[in-house]
């Protein structure tokens, strides 16, 4: 009787076989391998850092990287909506090179001075570019041949967004090289038989420490956390049911994954806020959007210095507590309903369109000043200095909440004004600031602690704001209205900046705030992100929505040069960023296909009388399970996303098509030759096609209107053909 054959991801036990948590062994790298990524470097290198220093101008985002490069020169803080390591990088690589931060990189097209390193800055993303291939070969190679996992490299090496993003100083090359860095190691590790020795400890630590950068690029990386996450619990369900593994050993397991893919990247992730902290201590552009609690500790705060006592008389700003905006008004009228001056939100300080007076019921005269503290119930004016005018409610509706019980807030009358309601405001306080060291702020007026309502007395109704933003002829600029009965957080105020002639420091109590911690910092940061993540709603014509992106619909132009005096060696030409059609259909094709065939393989081997498959299958299967999965957690998300979103944003889920589709060719190959071969050569060729013909807009180099005309294949493609007229 011949020897009894035990299935894959069984042992034989005394009764029948067991599940067991060894995994098949991964291929193991031949000379001829590294032969292969001797080659995947070179041709990487040669395509990636091709005449990366054209074009010798600002392109696309660089505005804003290269600008918080800047700004971590200075030391003024920032925000922005992605976490600090890439940024941080950028800026490194600049001093290191010499950069003196004198280069303003304030608009698209604008030339590199010779001090302002933007090659080296170029290279991070380029040789990110070159090690994402490198990655690629060794992940598809872990479980398919030698040439497949070459074919696997070359496809990202030449996909022609890859291509164009990682020519410059952004951040997306760097998010996919880290990306492909935790896929690798993850996968590398799970097929580690020799559980708990250095290959496995190793593997598991670095997929740790690989996690911890991709969530520092972009929070995206997520998204990848996620992935590994939901494989780990699957792992551990798998070893959970060997019965060769204790409990003790279980728990071991848990407990290992946890430090390495947990607290690794954790802690490498609240380290970057760390080190982004510390190099911002002075005041900036992105102080505005915080607290003041959080504002205090920046070296060059003024609040400190500032009376918290806030009087008749008092020159203000008035902030919204959710929004962190400040209440403003400027010299625009509305263009509709009572056409008076505009009162708004603005999300910057130091705009003197945000200081108001606050002056009591009667008309104003020098008297004001010694009327005393402002106390909870008074009612009071607020007179908009810079404009002449008073904060007022009409009886009609605002431009955007056209509800019967919405009223519009805006500025009118003068100093001559006495005696009217619809000018004057009962001041409602609600709540405190947790710095506050008691329930003063509940009683009087206290400027950073007391959070408050405005009640309109012509109408009873509260003066509130939201995330709604008015249009063009608003400036952008977040509405603001009067409302009966509205949610209470939209009208919350507090009072940041407090002036008042009679103001003496030796005489008046100062603001006063309680330690503020990194904690404290990272968490509030992170509201502000999402805050300023959230406002990226406006419609713009590159934006690509998740059903257009696979199908290549919408491209974004980066850059063209047809409106600017050309340097010399300048050629005329133009930076259009596209997916590569072969590509992107086969990809998003073979997801669906392979998807559906994971879910009938599942459920059709759920039968315990249908024969057991062959290893090579189950392999394939996992393989493709793993793939479907990770493009699934990247993609699927931006449905649910109310911003904006271009084709770089779907480069993580992207970035599973590559391993697919190698993964797909090497099991064709194996069970259907010639049928394989003929697919090999299908998409290699056609993604080559793609490639070489649209190298004029990604390397911005010579071509033609005729050639660029004759070169939209689809209608909503607009590459701006006159930039090589």
């Amino acid at each position: 009787m011949g020897k009894k054959h035990t299935p894959l991801g069984y042992k034989e036990g005394p009764i029948h076989p067991f599940i067991t948590s060894i995994p098949q062994p991964s291929n193991k790298l031949t000379r001829f391998d590294y032969f292969l990524l001797i080659s995947i470097i070179a041709l990487a290198t040669i395509i990636r850092l091709y005449k990366i220093y054209k074009p010798p101008r600002v392109v696309f985002d660089e505005v804003h990287f290269g600008t918080f490069s800047l700004d971590y020169y200075l030391g003024e803080f920032f925000l922005d909506v992605h976490p600090p390591l890439g940024k941080l990088i950028y800026y490194w690589v600049a001093i290191v090179n010499g950069w003196n931060g004198e280069f303003t990189f304030e608009e698209i097209g604008k030339v590199y001075d010779d001090n302002v390193p933007y090659v080296a800055m170029r290279l991070v993303s380029g040789i990110a570019g070159v090690l994402t291939a490198v990655f690629t070969f060794l992940t598809v190679r872990l479980n398919c041949r030698s040439g497949v996992a070459w074919i696997a490299a070359l496809l990202i090496m030449i996909e022609n967004s890859q291509v164009t993003q990682s020519r410059f100083i952004l951040l997306d090359t760097p998010l996919i090289c880290a990306q492909s860095i935790v896929i690798y190691q993850f996968k590398k590790f799970s097929q580690t038989a020799n559980v708990f020795s250095k290959t496995w400890f190793t593997s598991l630590l670095l997929t740790g420490i690989a996690l911890g950068l991709t969530i520092s690029i972009k929070l995206t990386g997520l998204y990848t956390m996620a992935w590994v996450g939901i494989l780990t619990v699957l792992q551990l369900w798998t070893i959970l049911g060997d019965l060769q593994v204790t409990t003790v050993t279980w728990f071991m397991h848990v407990v290992v994954r946890a430090i390495c893919l947990i607290i690794v990247p954790i802690t490498i992730y609240l380290t970057t806020f760390y080190i982004h902290f510390m190099t911002l201590p002075y005041d900036g552009t992105g102080s505005a959007y915080m607290s003041s609690h959080f504002r205090s500790t920046l070296q060059d705060s003024d609040l400190t210095s500032m009376p918290v006592q806030v009087y008749y008389g008092s020159t203000v700003t008035i902030k919204h507590v959710n929004m962190e905006k400040y209440l403003h008004s400027h010299n625009h009228t509305y263009p509709t309903g009572s056409k008076e001056q505009q009162v708004t939100m603005y999300g910057y300080d130091y705009d003197k369109n945000n200081e108001w007076m606050i002056e009591s019921q009667h008309k104003f005269n020098e008297r004001l000043y010694s009327k005393g503290q402002i106390k909870d119930g008074d009612t009071i004016r607020l007179y908009h200095k810079n404009t002449g005018k008073y904060l007022h409610v009409n009886d009609v509706r605002p431009p955007l909440s056209e509800h019967e019980y919405a009223n519009e807030v805006s500025c009118h009358g003068d100093r001559n004004l006495l005696g009217d309601i619809n000018y004057e405001f009962t001041v409602r306080i609600v709540d405190k600031k947790p710095h506050s060291k008691n329930n003063l702020p509940l009683i009087k007026l206290r400027a950073t602690e007391s959070i408050f309502q405005l009640v309109h007395r012509g109408t009873k109704c509260v003066m509130l704001s939201h995330e709604s933003k008015l249009p063009e002829w608003g400036m952008q600029q977040n509405e603001v209205l009067c409302i009966d009965q509205p949610t209470i957080p939209n009208t919350l105020w507090y009072i940041e900046q407090n002036e008042h002639p009679n103001f003496s420091e030796t005489n008046s109590e100062l603001i006063e705030f309680t330690p503020f911690t990194l904690w404290d910092k990272v968490v509030e940061y992170h509201r502000a992100m999402f805050k300023m993540n959230r406002s990226f709603t406006e419609d713009h014509i590159y934006s690509s929505t998740p059903l257009s992106w696979p199908f290549v619909l919408r491209g974004v132009a980066y850059f063209g040069n047809e409106s600017f005096e050309l340097l010399q060696g300048e050629n005329r030409g133009a930076i259009y960023i596209l997916g590569n059609m072969v590509i992107y259909y086969v990809g998003v094709l073979l997801m669906l296909l392979c998807g559906v065939k994971y879910v009938w393989n599942l459920f059709w081997y759920l039968n315990p009388f249908v024969k057991p498959q062959q290893p090579r299958d189950i392999i394939f299967y996992i393989n493709i399970r793993d793939s479907v999965l990770g493009w699934i957690l990247h993609y699927f998300p931006a449905f649910f996303m109310s911003r904006k979103l271009f084709l770089h944003h779907y480069f993580p889920a992207l970035y599973f098509t590559f391993l697919l589709i190698g993964q797909y060719l090497d099991h064709q190959l194996t069970t259907r030759k010639y049928f394989g071969i003929v697919l090999v050569l299908s998409v290699v060729i056609g993604a080559l096609y793609c490639f070489i013909h649209f190298i004029p807009i990604m390397y911005g180099t010579e071509w033609t209107f005729d050639q660029c005309n004759n070169s939209r294949w689809l209608s909503t493609w607009d590459i701006n053909c006159m930039a090589y007229t």
